[in-house]
């Protein structure tokens, strides 16, 4: 259905149209009366407003589901995948452990060696053993005149030791007896150009000997909430061929804690040392207390404390050193700056000089020397998984730093005396470790120091440079190789008679080099070079050392 509206003009146009229309249409018989019923009244109809409200209604989704198999097919292929080997399981029984070990050898100059060492197996409840070593050589060495001497030396051990291990303690023990014997062969050949003197093989030979003991206890416990501490009783009987003699008596205790993170710790010690010697009658005491506390985190690590020390001889003196550390960690094992300060206190006894050279004047008797003050820093880390690194520079105020040089009053002038002088020491200290795999690892460690002496010209035989390389390779399963190469730098020696009072002793390279070859896990054959380059380099004024030497030999667990 059709719905047609007209307006008022289109209802005029067709009234006249229709008129028109039925004018022309003349012949035909019209109607011409017209009735008008009313006006034409054009209406227009209401307009319906839709009014609703927006309403929330819930929505309710219905998952389809759908119901379908798949018809499984084989993938065939040509691959054949190579057989894994079934998982072994560890060995659950402890390795074999021997309890005893013999390594015996020989070499030129007449050398000897004998090692043998003997304890209990494997025990959760003590351990004790002795070891026993011998060390010997009578060769002779050319002096700068030509002259040979007998140079020859033995070194002998003889140690017990003990553990007895408790739950929450453990007690240590140990007694040892030291033999050294020597011969004082060098001398100043400046004095003898033209002839050689006359030298009695007695006089020339020196023996030392020490006679001593340990005891200590000490905690065990794993938790450091709990009060650990460690106690320690010492005693050394020193004397020597010409009886001079040596007591020491030293007692320490130890005392730490953990408080909430906060490490604290406390040590004490008593130790006391009195020399009998034909030079001079000495009693010196030395007492030092040291608190400490620390803390350790994934980023830094300090520690801050003090020592306080009485040195109590003729009279008491009395030093106070700090003791801080600082470690910050920037990057965790890679780089690791740190700093520091202390100081200490460095006992001089007749037993503590011999062992730093034996060829000293017998009952030589020295000043303690104190460093008042030790200022380090550095970084340490690593450039790689296989490469470690660290560089640090030091300084040290020293008082009574003693130096060696040759008794001009004796007749050969081949002992030693000391003088002291008051030392600024600065340090330069680098190190290398290259460790690519459990076979290899090279150490390659520098130091250079810088001496400034208040009152003596030079630092009498310390170098001025120090450098060593150092490596061990395991070659396959059976070998394995150590090598040595140290460099020490240049070293001055007093000598009143010379015209600048002095001589230079030019730098010394010192090469060596192990081998083993291990025929089974209990036998090993092995084979030590010392100064390969066949150089004979003065050791002290005066005192040449060996040339190339050698030492065969093997070692057996029993």
């Amino acid at each position: 259905m059709i719905k047609i509206e007209f307006n008022t003009l289109q209802i005029i146009l067709m009234a006249l149209l229709l008129t028109a229309v039925f004018t022309g249409t003349s012949a035909q018989e019209i109607n011409k009366e017209v009735f008008v019923v009313r006006p034409y009244e054009p209406t227009l109809s209401d307009a319906v407003k839709i009014n609703f409200l927006p309403e929330n209604k819930d929505v309710k989704f219905t998952t389809p589901k759908f119901e379908y198999s798949i018809s499984p097919k084989r993938l065939e292929s040509d691959f054949i995948p190579d057989p894994i080997k079934p998982a072994k399981t560890l060995a659950t029984s402890l390795p074999k452990i021997y309890n005893s070990w013999l390594k015996i050898g020989l070499g030129n100059y007449r050398t000897s060696l004998a090692e043998f060492n003997i304890s209990n197996l494997r025990s959760k409840d003590y351990a004790y053993g002795v070891y026993l070593f011998h060390k010997s050589s009578d060769g002779n060495i050319r002096l700068i005149n030509d002259h040979k001497v007998p140079a020859g030396y033995n070194d002998n051990s003889v140690k017990l030791y003990g553990k007895r291990y408790y739950s929450k303690a453990k007690l240590t023990g140990n007694v040892r007896f030291d033999h050294r014997g020597f011969d004082y062969y060098g001398y100043n050949t400046d004095l003898f150009a033209d002839s050689i003197p006359l030298i009695k093989q007695d006089s020339m030979r020196q023996r030392t000997y020490l006679l001593g003991f340990d005891l200590g206890v000490a905690s065990t416990n794993t938790d450091s909430s709990h009060l650990n501490y460690h106690a320690d009783l010492r005693y050394d009987h020193f004397w020597d061929k010409t009886k001079n003699m040596e007591n020491r008596f030293l007692v320490g205790l130890g005392l730490n804690k953990n408080f909430r993170g906060l490490m604290a710790g406390l040590d004490v010690s008593f130790d006391y040392a009195h020399t009998d010697a034909t030079l001079d009658t000495v009693t010196n005491t030395i007492v030092r207390f040291s608190p400490w506390i620390s803390k350790r985190t994934r980023d830094w690590k300090f520690l801050l404390g003090f020592e306080a020390v009485a040195d109590v001889e003729d009279f008491a003196r009395y030093y106070f050193y700090p003791h801080a550390s600082l470690d910050i960690v920037i990057i965790e094992k890679v780089l690791i700056p740190f700093i520091g300060v202390s100081g200490e206190l460095q006992r001089n006894s007749y037993m503590d000089i011999a062992d730093e050279n034996r060829f000293i004047v017998p009952g030589l008797h020295l000043k303690n020397t104190t460093t008042n003050l030790i200022a380090y820093a550095g970084l340490k880390g690593s450039i790689t998984s296989a490469v470690r690194f660290r560089a640090d520079v030091s300084y040290k105020a020293i008082r009574n730093m003693h130096f060696f040089f040759n008794d001009t009053i004796s007749r050969l002038q081949n002992q030693f005396i000391a003088v002291y002088d008051e030392v600024d020491l600065i340090t330069y200290h680098a190190q290398l470790v290259v460790q690519p795999s459990q076979a290899v690892n090279i150490t390659l460690d520098g130091k250079y120091f810088e001496y400034s002496m208040l009152e003596q010209a030079k630092p009498w035989h310390m170098p001025d440079l120090r450098i060593s390389l150092d490596g061990l390779f395991q070659l396959g399963g059976k070998f394995t190789l150590g090598t040595g190469f140290a460099v020490i730098g240049n070293r001055w020696v007093k000598r009143p008679l010379m015209p600048e009072g002095m001589v230079k002793i030019k730098p010394v390279a010192d090469i060596n080099l192990k081998l083993n070859y291990n025929y089974s896990k209990a036998f090993t054959l092995f084979t030590e070079l010392y100064n390969i380059a066949d150089r004979s380099y003065l050791v002290w004024d005066h005192y040449p050392s060996q040339r190339f030497n050698f030492l065969f030999g093997l070692s057996y667990k029993l």
